[in-house]
């Protein structure tokens, strides 16, 4: 393994000035469009290839390019190394003029300004790994990670152009937030935390406190995940997640708990992070989270950068208990369970990180695909899998490699727009040292084109959004989205790059959304959809409808163990019962078919009906279960 050493403290200077520039564009911006700018860390100018650190895996990649991409020139072609494409919305897909882009390459950063039309060109002044550090524009949520720690790669070679690459920035869409009482009256002087927002926006922070007025309400403006979490005295604490649904319609009620007495204030965690033997951990990303679906974590509530003396501190955690991850450059993450706030004395120590590298190709072709993205997860158990790194990469030789991960049995899936994501390949991450090798042949992606229409009435919706759901909202086998879109005047759409089986997430203002399964086979096979939205009544919330059997299930051993049995529900109708183990799906084995495989299997057009094998006690029976529509 390579020797680390500490950044000499000119380095340390000139990435806290450019953070500080950073924030200062984000007040001060000039409309005007900027050249490339370049600025360089004294005695880095032939430093060696940078190693990268990533994040905890975030919800949602501003990376997209075009089903169709440009690609990568022949690597005997003359010219710089290149990176071209466009800033656009996600509503709409519109050109986001003006955008300014950061890359960061060691102690060195340059910054792009894109055209009115969104069009940006990146000529990088060395060759070698840059990282996508910041992206942002007025009006615009912005892409911000914390320094060095951006989940986006590109790979610069000379002479291997990558022309066609989209980056999605979300509209600071404002939002009123309303926080009230078990009994729906609304609660004046709330005090509200916004959380799981910092991961794409530490160096260009977004408001993430506020007070409700004499109405209850506040105002506010996150992207999709986040999670807001109010407090008043006297009542036990609320929590609302930011949706699909509360994005579209620009509302989202927060309940407060029955009357309680006070549970104590906000606390910090503090600690140490350091390496087997006891040296200090400069720069390793730290973050705290609650928990989640499933037994699994939820968003990060808090995060913070170690010093150069290793210490951290993750400041204001409500009462709870959570799960505190300690990640650096090429090592393997650390992970403390169950902890409380008002702990100042938690040590995290880091070992050495496993590698795995690969290469992605087409699968007729045999041409490397770039742009894609790749997830790591770490298997705790046949159905377990637990997210550990995510990566989208630039590289027009299609390989990548992560040095930062913990030795054992995990998973791999790879996506790219265009293609279907791959199935869980198994892999072994091996002891420092070794290296692991995970390769995938991407196959072309399905398209599903139709209509969304309103149930009541049968108009076309314009404006309705439908993206992939990967798997139930926190389960560990989830992948990143991969197609997205938006109904036009006419409520039609397209979705491409699918898989063979899928769950599509339909939601439009004023109406409650549904989730369809869908078989979605490559190419051009699949029948047109018509999808009908439920309006939403005076004074009712919008809910999710699906068309399904009717369960909660979580995974367990080799099985999925139900949890909740919904009335009125086809599972209801066959008898399954709480505790019940499904094992098989249409005869294929849950294990085989992984989380999300299972539940997509699982749903399916109303009317129809899916087979299932369970498990009840010491007996194992089949049963045919009907498919309906589940009212949210």
């Amino acid at each position: 393994m390579p020797v680390r050493r500490r950044a000499p403290l000119a380095l340390l200077l000139v990435l806290a000035a450019g953070l500080a520039a950073l924030v200062a564009w984000w007040a001060t911006r000039s409309p005007q469009r900027a050249s490339l700018a370049v600025a360089e860390a004294p005695g880095t100018k032939n430093a060696p290839e940078p190693r990268h650190t990533p994040p905890p895996p975030p919800s949602r990649l501003p990376l997209r390019v075009p089903a169709n991409p440009a690609a990568p020139d022949d690597a005997s072609a003359p010219g710089p190394a290149l990176f071209e494409g466009r800033v656009v919305s996600t509503a709409g897909g519109h050109g986001v003029p003006g955008a300014d882009l950061t890359f960061s390459r060691g102690g060195a950063a340059a910054s792009v300004r894109a055209d009115p039309d969104g069009a940006f060109r990146f000529e990088p002044p060395a060759e070698g790994r840059w990282l996508l550090a910041a992206v942002v524009a007025p009006g615009f949520l912005p892409f911000a990670p914390e320094w060095g720690h951006s989940p986006v790669q590109l790979d610069a070679r000379g002479g291997r152009p990558v022309r066609g690459i989209e980056i999605h920035l979300a509209p600071a869409t404002p939002i009123v937030g309303r926080v009230v009482d078990a009994d729906g009256t609304a609660i004046a002087g709330a005090e509200v935390r916004l959380s799981g927002a910092a991961a794409e926006a530490a160096l260009v922070p977004i408001a993430d406190r506020f007070t409700t007025d004499a109405s209850g309400e506040f105002r506010f403006a996150a992207p999709e995940g986040a999670v807001l979490e109010a407090r008043k005295e006297g009542f036990l604490p609320g929590r609302a997640a930011l949706g699909w649904l509360a994005l579209l319609n620009g509302r989202v009620t927060i309940a407060l708990g029955p009357a309680h007495r006070a549970l104590g204030e906000p606390a910090p965690i503090a600690g140490r992070v350091v390496a087997k033997g006891g040296e200090p951990v400069a720069g390793a990303l730290v973050t705290a989270a609650g928990g989640g679906p499933f037994g699994g974590d939820g968003a990060p509530a808090a995060q913070a950068v170690t010093d150069v003396e290793g210490r951290f501190t993750l400041a204001e955690l409500g009462r709870g208990r959570y799960t505190v991850t300690a990640r650096a450059e090429g090592r393997a993450p650390a992970t403390a369970r169950r902890v409380r706030p008002g702990t100042r004395d938690l040590l995290l120590e880091l070992g050495e990180g496993g590698r795995l590298r690969g290469c992605v190709r087409d699968a007729s072709s045999g041409r490397p695909v770039a742009p894609f993205t790749i997830v790591v997860l770490e298997r705790r158990g046949p159905l377990r899998l637990v997210p550990q790194a995510s990566r989208s990469v630039i590289d027009p030789s299609g390989c990548y490699a992560l040095d930062e991960l913990r030795p054992g049995p995990a998973a791999v899936i790879v996506s790219a727009p265009g293609y279907a994501p791959t199935r869980e390949l198994a892999v072994e991450v091996p002891v420092p040292d070794g290296e692991g090798v995970a390769d995938a042949a991407l196959e072309p992606g399905g398209r599903v084109a139709g209509v969304v229409r309103d149930e009541a009435t049968g108009a076309p919706l314009a404006g309705a959004r439908i993206s992939v759901e990967g798997a139930l909202e926190g389960a560990a086998s989830t992948f990143p989205v991969l197609s997205e879109a938006i109904t036009d005047r006419e409520g039609r759409f397209t979705l491409a790059g699918l898989p063979r089986r899928a769950s599509l997430f339909f939601a439009a203002a004023g109406h409650h959304a549904r989730i369809v399964g869908v078989d979605a086979p490559p190419g051009d096979g699949a029948p047109p959809l018509e999808v009908r939205l439920r309006p939403v009544a005076e004074g009712e919330e919008p809910r999710v409808d699906l068309a399904g059997i009717g369960l909660v299930l979580a995974a367990h051993d080799e099985g999925l163990r139900i949890g909740q049995v919904v009335a009125g529900g086809g599972a209801a109708e066959a008898g399954l019962a709480r505790g019940d183990v499904v094992l098989r799906v249409e005869g294929r084995p849950v294990t085989e078919l992984g989380f999300s495989g299972a539940v997509n299997a699982i749903r399916g057009p109303e009317g129809t009906a899916v087979l299932l094998t369970v498990r009840r006690g010491d007996a194992t029976f089949d049963v045919r279960v009907p498919r309906r529509i589940v009212r949210g």
